[in-house]
Order: C-alpha cells, then sequence, then structure tokens
C-alpha cells in the first residue's frame, strides 16, 4: 500500500484554526489514513501548497530571486560582486545558463505535478468514494487549480513545456520521454483547468469560528489565476470574462478594494477583502524575509528586525522610484530630475502616496517597533542615509548600494523584545488581489476595443483614485505634454503598464509583466543608478550616481532547460539561444 508524506501543512496553513492540523506535521500515512475522513482529506490538500510557497521566493534572503529583478530592484552589498550569484542573472552575460538549475524551477515543477496527479490519479481510482462527494469534488478542484498554477510558472519561464495531465495513472520513468507542447496547447489546458475549478470552487474558506481565510483557493481565486493565465496568453476576451466573475463577487460582498487611507492595510492586516490569494507561511516563523532583509540599519530594534539581519539586501533603482507622480501647484504630474527646481518642496514631498508605502528614503519617516502615530514625530524612526550616518554606507554589508530602502512588505508593526526574540503578526505575501485584477481588466478591454472608453478609464480610475490621484482622463487633458495619450489604443497600453508598475511594486509581477509586454530588453539595458551614498552634505549626496549596467538579451525572454533534462529525455527542444 501506498504511503503520503504529508509534511508541510502546518508550515503553510499554520494562519488558519483547524482540527485537521492538529497532529504530527511530518509522518507518513497509508491511504487507508489519508483517504479515512473529509478532514484527512484537507490535511493532504493543504500539504499540496507548498507549490505556491516555492514560487513566491521570499522566505530566505537567497530566495528573492524574482523579487529581485522583478520589481526594478537591485541587490546590495556583497551580491555587486561579480562572482555573486544573484546578480549574474541580469548583470553579467553568463549568469543563468543550462549547466544548473539555478532560478529555473523545472525539476521543483514537475515533482509537484507529479505529488498533484498522485492525488488526482487516487480520486479516479475511487479511493475516497467513502466519503461526501460534493466536498470531495470541491478539493479536487482545489487540487486542480494547484496544478494548473505550476504548470502557469513553468509556461512563464519556458514557453511550451511537457504536459503530464493523466488523471488514470501517474508516468513512470518508462513514460517520461515527451515532447514539449506548443505554448499555445499549455495555456488552452490552464485556462480550461482553472474555469473548470472555479465552478466549483467556494466562495470562502471559513474556519470553525467563521474567519475567513485567503491562504486557501476560492471561485475568487481560481478565476483571477485563470484572468492572470489568458493575460500570458493575449486572450484578452478570457481575461475580460475571468475577472467578470470576480467582480460579481465584488458585488456580493465576498472581495472589495480597501479604501483610500487603507493602502498598507493590505499588506498588514490578515485576511481583508482586497486579497484574493495569499501565500501563507509557519506563524512561529517570519511570515516572509522583509522584514530581515529590507530595513534600514539603523538600530534594529527601532526599524522592527532583529539584530544581525537588519539591511538593504535589495534596494529600489533611481529609475522604479521615479516612475511615481509628484504634484506640483496641486496638479499631479510625472516625475523628472531633469529641473528639480520645480519642485519647491523637494523632490519627496507631495509624491504619489504609494510612493511613501512602497519606498524609504533619506529623512523619510519609517515606522518600526509599532510607532506608527505621525503626529508624534520625535519618536518615530527617521531614515538617515548619507555617508557614515546609520542608515547609509559606513563600510558594512548591511547598506542600500542606491540610497533607497523596500518598504512596503516590511512589517510596521513587528516588535523585537531583545537581539533574538521578534513579535509579528500574521503577514502574508499578496498573490493575487482585487487592484492587480482592475489593472489586469482595464489592460485586456483595452485590447479588446478599437480605442479606450470609459469602461476602461473607470477601472484604471477605480486604482488611482484610491491613491488620491486625479483620473486618467482628467490627467492626462490637464497636466500632460501629450494631452490626448489616453485616448488612443497605444496611449493607454503604456498608462496601464506604468501603474501596474506602480500599484503592485514590489509585489513580485514587474519582471513578468515586462516581459509578456516584451519591454524587458528596455528595462533592463538602461544602467542601474542611484544615490552619491559616498557624500555626506546632502548637495552631493543627491547627485544620480551610475552603478552598473545590466545585460539583457531576447534569449532571456524564455529560460533555459537544464542540459540534464535534455539528455534524460531526448525529444526536449532547448529554448533558443541556450
Amino acid at each position: 500500500m501506498k504511503k503520503i508524506l504529508i509534511g508541510l501543512s502546518f508550515a503553510l496553513f499554520g494562519l488558519q484554526s483547524c482540527d485537521v492540523l492538529d497532529v504530527d506535521p511530518q509522518s507518513f500515512y497509508s491511504e487507508n489514513v489519508a483517504y479515512a475522513s473529509i478532514e484527512n482529506v484537507d490535511f493532504y490538500v493543504k500539504d499540496l501548497y507548498q507549490a505556491f510557497h516555492e514560487y513566491s521566493d521570499i522566505e530566505k534572503p537567497v530566495d528573492v530571486y524574482d523579487d529581485s529583478f522583478s520589481d526594478l530592484l537591485k541587490y546590495s552589498w556583497a551580491a555587486i560582486a561579480p562572482g555573486n550569484q544573484v546578480n549574474k542573472f541580469f548583470y553579467y552575460r553568463q549568469g543563468i545558463n543550462a549547466d544548473r538549475d539555478f532560478r529555473t524551477k523545472w525539476n521543483q515543477a514537475y515533482w509537484h505535478i507529479r505529488e498533484l496527479n498522485e492525488f488526482l490519479v487516487d480520486m479516479h481510482n475511487g479511493l475516497a468514494s467513502g466519503l461526501d462527494q460534493n466536498k470531495l469534488a470541491i478539493r479536487v478542484a482545489e487540487v486542480r487549480a494547484i496544478r494548473a498554477f505550476v504548470y502557469q510558472e513553468l509556461v512563464k519561464r519556458y514557453g511550451g513545456i511537457v504536459l503530464r495531465i493523466s488523471e488514470e495513472k501517474v508516468d513512470d520513468h518508462t513514460d517520461r520521454s515527451k515532447a514539449r507542447s506548443s505554448e499555445a496547447e499549455c495555456w488552452d489546458f490552464i485556462i480550461n483547468e482553472l474555469d473548470k475549478a472555479a465552478k466549483v470552487l467556494p466562495e470562502q474558506w471559513k474556519d470553525k469560528d467563521g474567519i475567513n481565510h485567503v491562504g486557501r483557493i476560492t471561485k475568487g481565486a481560481a478565476y483571477g489565476l485563470k484572468a492572470r493565465a489568458a493575460l500570458y496568453a493575449k486572450r484578452w476576451q478570457d481575461a475580460v470574462d475571468a475577472c467578470d466573475e470576480v467582480f460579481k463577487l465584488e458585488k456580493k460582498g465576498v472581495h472589495a478594494l480597501l479604501g483610500k487611507n487603507q493602502y498598507n492595510d493590505i499588506f498588514t492586516v490578515p485576511n481583508n477583502k482586497e486579497l484574493l490569494l495569499t501565500v501563507n507561511y509557519e506563524k512561529m516563523k517570519l511570515q516572509h524575509s522583509f522584514n530581515l532583509n529590507c530595513c534600514p540599519p539603523y538600530d534594529y530594534k527601532e526599524a522592527g528586525a532583529l539584530k544581525d539581519f537588519c539591511g538593504a539586501a535589495m534596494t529600489p533603482t533611481e529609475e522604479y522610484a521615479s516612475q511615481f507622480d509628484i504634484k506640483v501647484n496641486g496638479n499631479w504630474q510625472s516625475f523628472t530630475w531633469d529641473n528639480l527646481s520645480q519642485y519647491a518642496n523637494g523632490p519627496w514631498t507631495d509624491r504619489d502616496p504609494r510612493f511613501y508605502a512602497s519606498i524609504g528614503f533619506d529623512r523619510g519617516i519609517w515606522f518600526g517597533q509599532g510607532k506608527t502615530d505621525i503626529n508624534n514625530y520625535n519618536d518615530l524612526l527617521v531614515v538617515k542615509s548619507r555617508y557614515r550616518e546609520k542608515c547609509g554606507f559606513i563600510g558594512n554589508r548591511f547598506y542600500s548600494i542606491t540610497g533607497y530602502f523596500s518598504k512596503k512588505l516590511v512589517d510596521y508593526q513587528a516588535i523585537v523584545s531583545d537581539d533574538v526574540a521578534m513579535t509579528q503578526d500574521a503577514v502574508p505575501f499578496p498573490s493575487i488581489r482585487l487592484a492587480d485584477l482592475y489593472l489586469l481588466y482595464a489592460e485586456a478591454l483595452n485590447e479588446t476595443k478599437q480605442s479606450p472608453d470609459d469602461e476602461v478609464f473607470e477601472y484604471i480610475d477605480k486604482v488611482r483614485e484610491r491613491a488620491g490621484l486625479d483620473g486618467v482622463e482628467k490627467a492626462w487633458t490637464e497636466h500632460s505634454k501629450r494631452p490626448d495619450k489616453f485616448r488612443s489604443k497605444e496611449g493607454m497600453r503604456e498608462i496601464i503598464h506604468r501603474e501596474r508598475l506602480i500599484e503592485l511594486a514590489m509585489e513580485g509581477h514587474a519582471m513578468w509583466d515586462l516581459r509578456r509586454w516584451k519591454e524587458a530588453e528596455e528595462w533592463y539595458n538602461r544602467p542601474v543608478r542611484g544615490w552619491n551614498i559616498n557624500k555626506e552634505e546632502a548637495e552631493e549626496f543627491y547627485k544620480q550616481v551610475y552603478l552598473l549596467q545590466r545585460v539583457y538579451s531576447k534569449k532571456n525572454y524564455l529560460w533555459p532547460i537544464k542540459d540534464d533534462e535534455i539528455r534524460n529525455n531526448p525529444k526536449l527542444i532547448q529554448n533558443y539561444g541556450w
């Protein structure tokens, strides 16, 4: 009889109250035990969520790879050294290759797919036939959605991949020499699977106390994943249709966009209504590592981090920070460094509110150690990041190479009691949220229409107005050098692209967006710039300096399959350029 390893459910769903989790989390169970009850099936299914955990890339410092490059961030300190693998991907020509599985995820993905297929094969063979079939169907839909997610992550990286989708038997070693399906065939499968799952999944997962938890796939989450897959596949109408299903749930009160003064709550209040799906971690650990790796190297307790871990491991580039608008004479306009004198109050005053939520900067306020009272200025941490200052370059490995700090996902409510003890609320990483789908919807609608109209404006305006910005029509008509930009499909496409970069800062979307837009070569071949961190005086510190040149070519749009995999399966064909 097959034995099933159930090992990570507690870690992945420790944020939830569920009796089924009150068992030994690292044990083997027989099929008879695994399928003895719906509660045991839940335990099994929840373990399969480790796929989401693995693709979030944020648990440990060395795992922030995708976010490092996806959100126009730059790894700091020792990572700038030529031999450091983290920076090699873009910064050095030979950084990623087919000799190793560096950041490629191929092996891990197919391990997860096999585990997911085993569950579906067991269901096909009737191993849980004695259980409530309606409840079981929901768990099957859940597993289908997880499998579709894993395939989606593979296709994002490689294009067409090998589809192992049999639910009658699990592939063994004799069945594994299969050719890659086309990218279109892969998207067909993924989109259809997510649609099939969404129709069965519940609107909410509530625990015994009636609390809704968003770490488990719901109907809205499945439709959100479908919308995202359709966007990558450029199947605009499928994306529109999937978003429409989410918006039906929004009208029922299942999901909601948080208000103007609640932007930080999206990332610090667990299970809020803007979140459709999150990546959950073990409760006794940090939920993700942003508190360890993004805080300014100041008094670590004030910054809400542990001793010897506080530091700017990844930092925004100047190119990224400049994307956020600024208000001049009461009107919003694009920020530029060409003429700083036009900003009477300096470059840090009256920026898009999302700038302050996302980016830390010299002389800016940093909430930490639970201190959040803006009216009590003297009790707050003020970032001082010039040369020889505590947040600046003083010869240690924790400084920011650009002079900026990643702020958005640092839990400002974390409390450090001593050098090694830290209390932190359950703050998971956002995978899908409603504002993301608004912008996704606007993008898909814009592509389906001859020219943008009020329907397109409505959804991008919801996001902008939540941030306190003018709507698209007013902003461009009254304040832009290109007042008609928003009226053309091409112009609106640029507006939406920029809005996604700003709204979704540091949430792991930008690299993938730039790749699917085919704009990565333009963005990633720009020089990386930052502040002159070697200077003490403000007038010298606030001069842009060249840091390094990244390298991105057409072959980087798809990653290489590891050579070992191609040797083991002669039907595999390597991606272009590798």
